[in-house]
């Protein structure tokens, strides 16, 4: 059930992000892959092999999951979640030489969809430039599919543009993860505010008390309710 609701996460995410745009002849080239569906439908299905080979491993299926892997990178071979699965199947089997081959791989997947991330949040912060800040942080992801800085960016551009809904499959997906930090809680704290849910703004707003009550981020949402408070008492 869980694998069903990351994968359908996933999906969503991929879906939402996707769409026309112009961007600079950097990205030209890579723009016009993100807009075909043949290469969208590869990509997902390689990332869906390379999930199901990992459940394989962990249930001792080594040879069947050895034939996912291969299946997933003839599909699309530049993503970190695959090598990082070739490198544990390696690893069980003994075979350090091939284990340090797929840690390098995943190392210099890892890197380029970093390195994405960080232009994605450069287009959206400094740039204001929302279309293109999307089609990098897809990029990332298709590099990296759990990169959790791409995906907390992903829940920052939803409330920037008031596209809640790509905001809270970004948020729901790192939940899925396990990711909890201080960053993806303010942003849930905000959209819970802009969205009038005043239940999940106070779990969230708790929630920031008891893991991060020194953080700049619960900080500036105490601060914010405390003088919200005195406004409407002296009112």
């Amino acid at each position: 059930m869980l694998k069903t609701s990351f994968k359908a996460s996933i999906t969503a995410i991929a879906v939402l992000l996707a769409g026309c745009s112009t961007m600079s002849n950097m990205y030209y080239s890579v723009e016009k892959s993100i807009e075909d569906k043949e290469f969208n439908d590869r990509v997902s299905e390689s990332q869906m092999l390379v999930r199901e080979a990992k459940a394989l491993l962990a249930e001792n299926d080594y040879d069947k999951a050895k034939q996912y892997l291969d299946q997933a990178y003839k599909l699309f071979p530049r993503q970190a979640s695959l090598h990082a699965t070739y490198q544990e199947y390696y690893q069980i089997l003994g075979n350090e030489k091939l284990a340090r081959l797929a840690s390098k791989r995943y190392e210099n997947m890892v890197v380029r969809s970093e390195a994405l991330n960080r232009k994605g949040r450069i287009a959206m912060v400094e740039l204001e430039k929302y279309i293109l800040a999307k089609d990098l942080f897809s990029l990332s992801l298709i590099y990296h599919d759990q990169n959790t800085s791409t995906l907390v960016n992903i829940a920052t551009l939803g409330l920037t543009t008031d596209d809640y809904e790509l905001a809270n499959v970004s948020l729901s997906l790192l939940s899925k993860m396990g990711h909890q930090s201080p960053e993806a809680s303010l942003i849930e704290y905000l959209l819970a505010q802009r969205t009038g849910d005043n239940e999940r703004l106070g779990i969230v707003k708790l929630l920031m008390k008891i893991n991060w009550p020194e953080s700049k981020q619960y900080k500036f949402i105490d601060f914010h309710d405390g003088y919200q408070l005195e406004q409407e008492q002296m009112g």
